[in-house]
């Protein structure tokens, strides 16, 4: 949708909002399933997942919740990893088994798949290759049906679920793809407890600390924008407060499903801003690296904030979901920015401490000889209007810090 924010000629301004995907969570959201595939009139999922869902019991589960409709599952794709391999199997086999929608179980890994199987069939394209010499998708006069995707994850979301988002890593010939198209969107998530499974602290912490991450930047990237702020303003205060917890109660799944429905909201907000600097740093250094993506951006944000803090102090009207209402309403306008980095700081340097996190790049095989290439990708890459920091210096010297 698209708002007119209206107001004196001088402090009009449009933004848009695009939200589609119904969200379901808690308990027994698994149960919504069948209704949701009855919602858009299909009956004929395909099932794309990897070993992880199948290994932990969790297709069983799916299977069990569509045993009372006539609903049957037609076929099914198996451990995937995430290359485009696997986006052309899934492609093919839901074309030879005439499928209508599509059902991705488990990982981020699957998440993209399923995403940009759903992309492929809308752009009648049989091969992933074809995207190969266009890395910006362009809608074509001859595509093909919307077909609907349901998206069911399993273990710990990584915030592109309800967006427009899909990443594709390509490892044969280094190639990164970021797609952004309506035509990636998930029709529902479904967050089930039944499809988690105890997690360690250090990967909880690692997983909330990149929730509050994308809440922040979603919450000040998008300052015009309500309907964002209000999604991250919810993920960040779903993270201030039960992340500590969560990460002392591990086996407690009521806490996971709070830090995993915060990922997912933060990241509608964060993917909401089209530019993003810090995004595409983090993405070239997990490129680089083979990191974890989630510890990746640990490692880097608090060095990333501190820096826009001291050049811009975009972070006032962080401080109410951060600090909540009484530290904001106390607290003097001009020393907000610097209230809302204290809160910020104090509460990440628990978390690392508490879960045991890498704190700098050089502990996850970080390079610096490979700091001027990463920056050359990621100016390359760029595609916000924020000159300051889209430069070679200022990446180079980020990344320095956080070695």
């Amino acid at each position: 949708m698209v708002i007119m924010n209206t107001g004196t000629e001088k402090s009009s301004q449009l933004f848009s909002f695009l939200a589609p995907t119904k969200l379901l969570g808690g308990s027994n959201a698994l149960a919504n399933l069948c209704f949701e595939l009855k919602e858009k009139n299909v009956s004929r999922p395909l099932v794309i997942m990897d070993e992880y869902a199948q290994r932990l019991g969790y297709f069983r589960e799916v299977k069990r919740a569509m045993q009372e409709d006539d609903i049957r599952i037609i076929g099914f794709c198996s451990g995937v990893t995430g290359v485009p391999a696997d986006c052309d199997a899934a492609v093919k086999k839901f074309k030879q088994l005439d499928c209508d929608c599509i059902l991705g179980l488990g990982g981020p890994e699957v998440v993209n798949v399923a995403k940009a199987v759903k992309l492929m069939i809308g752009q009648n394209a049989n091969a992933f290759d074809m995207f190969r010499y266009a890395p910006v998708v362009k809608r074509v006069r001859y595509g093909g049906a919307d077909v609907p995707l349901f998206l069911l994850p399993c273990g710990i979301p990584s915030g592109i679920e309800a967006t427009t988002r899909v990443r594709i890593v390509d490892p044969e010939t280094n190639l990164f793809y970021n797609f952004d198209s309506r035509r990636c969107c998930a029709a529902a998530v479904i967050l089930d407890k039944r499809l988690t499974d105890i997690m360690p602290a250090k990967a909880l912490g690692a997983a909330g600390l990149n929730a509050l991450a994308m809440g922040i930047l979603g919450f000040v990237d998008n300052a015009q924008n309500s309907i964002a702020q209000s999604y991250a303003t919810s993920a960040i205060h779903a993270v201030m407060n039960t992340l500590v917890p969560a990460m002392r109660h591990n086996a407690d799944a009521e806490y996971r499903m709070d830090i995993y429905s915060a990922i997912i909201e933060a990241g509608v907000a964060y993917y909401n801003a089209r530019g993003s600097i810090f995004r595409d740093i983090v993405t070239e250094v997990t490129m680089r690296t083979g990191a974890d993506l989630m510890l990746v951006t640990e490692i880097l944000f608090p060095h990333f904030y501190r820096t826009r803090m001291n050049e811009e102090r975009i972070f006032k009207g962080v401080l109410m979901p951060i600090a909540g209402e009484d530290v904001y309403a106390s607290t003097n306008f001009n020393a907000r920015d610097k209230v809302a980095l204290e809160h910020i700081a104090a509460f990440w340097d628990k978390v690392t401490e508490l879960a045991e996190l890498p704190t700098k790049l050089s502990q996850i095989g970080a390079v610096q000889s490979d700091f001027a290439a990463i920056a050359e990708a990621v100016i390359a890459r760029y595609r916000g209007d924020d000159a300051d920091v889209s430069n070679f210096t200022y990446i180079t010297e980020l990344l320095e810090k956080a070695f």
